[in-house]
Order: C-alpha cells, then sequence, then structure tokens
C-alpha cells in the first residue's frame, strides 16, 4: 500500500476556509483514484500542532503513478494547486511525501480505523532493520491487546531530509482507547520491557511522535 501525504497549516483566523479548500482536494483525489482519504489534525505534537494532514492511498506505486498523470492532464487539478500556493490561500503548504506501507507479518493484527492516532517517527539503525521489525511487532501486539483498531508501519520515501524514516501508526476508537493502551506501556510487564528496550538497545533512532485527531470534512 502507498501513501501520499500533505502537511498544510491553516492560517489564524481560516481554519473554516482551510477545510473547505481541502475538501475540494479531496474530491480531485477520489476522482483520480485516490482511496481512504482522510484529513487528521496534530492535538499534541510540539511545533507542528495544529497542522492539518491530508492523506490518501493506493493499492501500489503504479496507482499512485496513474494518479499523477491523470492530475497533470486534469485542468480543475491545475487550477486548484495554483489556489493553494498563492498569498491568500487559507493555508500554508509546508510538505508533502510518498509513504510505503512495511510487512510486518502480523496475520492476526488488527486492521481498523479510529479517530485518534498515535503517530511515531524514528530512523532504523544500520544493520537492525530486522530487530525494528521484531520491536514494532511486539508493540503493535501490545497496542491491539489494549485496544488498538489498527497498527500500520511505513518507510518515507520521496521526503526531502526525511527520506528513510519510518513512521508508526496505532488508533483508537478515543482518546480514552488511547490512554488505556498509553497505561499499559507503564504497568504491564510487556509493555515496562518494551520500555527499557528503548532506552537501552532501541534498533531505531526515535526521532519525533505526535497524537493526532480525524477532522470532519465540510
Amino acid at each position: 500500500m502507498i501513501v501520499r501525504s500533505w502537511n498544510l497549516r491553516p492560517r489564524p483566523g481560516r481554519y473554516d476556509d482551510a477545510i473547505g479548500l481541502i475538501t475540494e482536494g479531496v474530491k480531485l483525489a477520489d476522482r483520480h483514484g485516490g482511496r481512504e482519504i482522510r484529513v487528521t489534525q496534530a492535538a499534541a505534537a510540539g511545533p507542528s500542532t495544529g497542522l492539518l494532514v491530508l492523506t490518501c492511498e493506493f493499492e501500489n506505486l503504479a496507482a499512485y503513478g496513474q494518479y499523477l498523470d491523470e492530475t497533470t492532464m486534469d485542468v480543475e487539478a491545475h487550477t486548484y494547486n495554483h489556489r493553494i500556493r498563492e498569498a491568500e490561500a487559507p493555508f500554508t503548504y509546508e510538505s508533502t511525501a510518498v509513504l510505503g506501507e512495511i510487512d510486518t507479518e502480523r496475520p492476526n493484527g488488527n486492521r481498523g480505523r479510529g479517530r485518534v492516532l498515535d503517530v511515531r517517527f524514528g530512523r532504523p539503525l544500520p544493520g537492525r532493520w530486522d530487530d525494528m521489525l521484531a520491536f514494532a511487532r511486539e508493540a503493535f501486539d501490545l497496542c491491539d491487546e489494549h485496544g488498538a483498531m489498527g497498527c500500520r508501519l511505513f518507510e518515507l520515501n520521496h521526503a526531502g531530509e526525511h527520506s528513510g524514516w519510518v513512521c508508526a501508526v496505532m488508533e483508537y476508537e478515543s482518546m480514552r482507547g488511547f490512554g488505556v493502551a498509553g497505561d499499559a506501556w507503564m504497568t504491564n510487564d510487556a509493555g515496562r520491557r518494551l520500555t527499557e528496550r528503548l532506552r537501552s538497545d532501541s534498533p531505531f533512532m526515535p526521532i519525533s511522535s505526535g497524537l493526532f485527531t480525524e477532522v470532519a470534512l465540510i
């Protein structure tokens, strides 16, 4: 699975206008093959707090390439791309990236979709890729056991200096659900062991994290 993401920051006093313009973009993406299109907002993410993230999924790179080919031939898409970069646009277009889903070989893992997303970024250490996957499997199993609706791992590509990062996403139905899973990392034996490994022998360098909530479109 391939995911395209766009990071957009609403200008002060223009939040509703930003959502309205993003909704137009969602319709264009849907027309040209984007699937599972959604918008989330960083609720607690340090300097990224308040950021809107638009994502859409494609079955593979060929489907994503077809989407790009079609949008380059669509006059309405060209006009839209100009509008979102104008000085009077209701948001600033900060960055974009392509994410490829990594198969963590968890056949029984939950694959649902929630309204709250716990997102973690890191960079795998040289020679520790398999260890990183093993850690992700254990972490996802723990989250699943304590209410996660969906856990997925991605590698960033075409993301500038962030290319090569990995992104773990754990989804929950509510903030309480997120909190229940978070408590398990501090009180559950498996959670404490994973936390200790993060501190002493992590197979990746943790870079950043953020808590995101799904945004209803106009």
